[in-house]
């Protein structure tokens, strides 16, 4: 189309070029007999001068009528050029020439008529011939557009009527008229598409007959792709549309209810997500998630209740009071867990207890710190079968504790003249050697004697010690 229309333009260029040289040419005839009208004025005025000597210039009559002369022929030369700017493009075009051809020659003839009575200086023929041509040129132009719209009309009415064959022939029609037509384009594809357009329309039909809705809906999604302009076509995918999604959220709300009934949560879940996004009845998709959360509340329950169950035959009693304090928001009334709890916290605090004395054992040295940790091993004593931890600290206590508890002989050398005694312990006067038996510990012995130095000695006693020597008298007098 595009080399067709740029030759065609190239010709209409060269046909006004010519017409402007053709009205150049009948003004310049124009003018030369404007001139000879003048110079046989003149003429005749010199030649009668002599017979009329008063009249020494042109009448006023004679200049009226030429100025008027000249006034006509500038509009009859603005009226050809505007004609040739507006109609010819229009008659110049092959397909206008084969459409009307009679009414095209008028028209021309008519133009041509115009011309030539320019050249005569019969400029108000000009006008009339002119007035004809455009009235002839715009009763084809209006009869050519009025076909191309007939051809057209027709066209789609075959197309909705699905008959692309007979579609395709008025197409041919209208582009023989006007092959500039902006509207055979979108025919054209409709009916290249058409093949298409058949099968999903098929599709679709077998749809209907198959109570398939979601097979409608492709089909439908498909023509209405190929045919955007048809609003009867998007009215049917709306309506389809419409009928499937009732379908899923018949079928969404059933599975719902069913996963409800059966405690499957996360099913019940996607069907419950499945409503929302199907934009389901508000009320009752909140009774669905109401009823899902409750469900989801007594399941959280019950398996707390069982993590905690394990966690206690675990002996995690730290595990077991975090998740009973979960547990007893929700069931505070149950007594098995509330024991388990009772139970953890006395273990946790019985363990905590012996650490004290585990931490730093030879405290123990200290009888009263010795009874304070015996103490601590009888209440922690009943608590053993539910604490491995706890058993295993109670015998390295008890441990402890016998080794405290266990004599070691003590051998002490001296001059027979020194007073000796253990504080804390006993008095054991003047001795040079004597032995006895001491508990693991810190000692703090003392020597006295008179006239001479008191002297001090310390003492350690550890339990592992086996045999234990100290020599403490007075020798430094004062």
């Amino acid at each position: 189309m595009q080399p067709e229309q740029s030759s065609l333009d190239e010709q209409l260029k060269k046909q006004t070029q010519v017409r402007q040289s053709q009205v150049g040419t009948y003004v310049a005839i124009a003018l030369a007999s404007v001139l000879l009208v003048a110079t046989g004025i003149g003429a005749y005025y010199f030649t009668t001068l002599e017979v009329q000597q008063q009249a020494s210039t042109p009448t006023e009559a004679a200049g009226s009528a030429v100025e008027a002369n000249e006034q006509h022929r500038e509009q009859a030369q603005q009226a050809i050029l505007a004609y040739e700017q507006q109609y010819q493009p229009l008659l110049a075009r092959s397909q206008i020439q084969s459409f009307a051809p009679a009414k095209h020659q008028q028209a021309t003839q008519a133009y041509e008529l115009a011309l030539q009575a320019f050249a005569q200086s019969q400029f108000r023929e000009v006008e009339t011939h002119l007035k004809h041509s455009i009235a002839m040129a715009e009763k084809l132009q209006k009869h050519w557009l009025e076909a191309a719209d007939s051809w057209y009309q027709q066209a789609e009415q075959a197309l909705t009527q699905q008959r692309p064959q007979e579609a395709q022939l008025y197409v041919q029609k209208l582009t023989a008229v006007n092959d500039q037509d902006t509207r055979i384009k979108e025919l054209q594809q409709r009916i290249d598409g058409f093949a298409q357009q058949q099968h999903w329309w098929r599709v679709y039909q077998g749809a209907l007959a198959e109570r398939d809705v979601p097979k409608q809906v492709t089909a439908l999604q498909q023509l209405v792709q190929v045919q955007p302009n048809r609003d009867e076509l998007k009215q049917k995918l709306a309506a389809a549309q419409e009928s499937l999604r009732q379908t899923q959220l018949s079928a969404a709300l059933e599975l719902a209810q069913q996963a409800l009934q059966q405690q499957q949560l996360q099913q019940a879940q996607q069907a419950i997500s499945r409503i929302a996004q199907l934009q389901g009845d508000k009320n009752t998709l909140a009774l669905l998630k109401a009823q899902l959360a409750k469900q989801q509340r007594q399941l959280s329950t019950e398996q707390t209740r069982a993590l905690l169950l394990q966690a206690s035959e675990q002996q995690q009693w730290q595990q077991v009071i975090r998740l009973a304090e979960q547990y007893l928001q929700q069931a505070p009334g149950d007594s098995t867990i509330t024991a388990l709890a009772a139970r953890g916290r006395e273990v946790l605090a019985a363990k905590q207890k012996l650490n004290v004395y585990l931490t730093r054992p030879q405290r123990l040295s200290d009888s009263s710190i010795r009874a304070q940790a015996e103490q601590a091993l009888t209440r922690a004593q009943p608590l053993k079968p539910y604490s491995r931890d706890l058993a295993r600290s109670i015998d390295i206590l008890r441990a402890h504790l016998k080794e405290m508890s266990t004599p070691v002989q003590i051998t002490l050398l001296s001059d027979g003249e020194t007073q000796v005694r253990i504080f804390g312990v006993e008095r054991l006067g003047e001795f040079t050697e004597k032995t006895l038996p001491l508990l693991p510990g810190s000692y703090t012995i003392e020597g006295r004697r008179s006239g001479y130095v008191t002297v001090k000695e310390k003492l350690i006693v550890n339990s592992d010690s086996h045999s234990v020597s100290l020599t403490i008298a007075c020798t430094k007098r004062i």
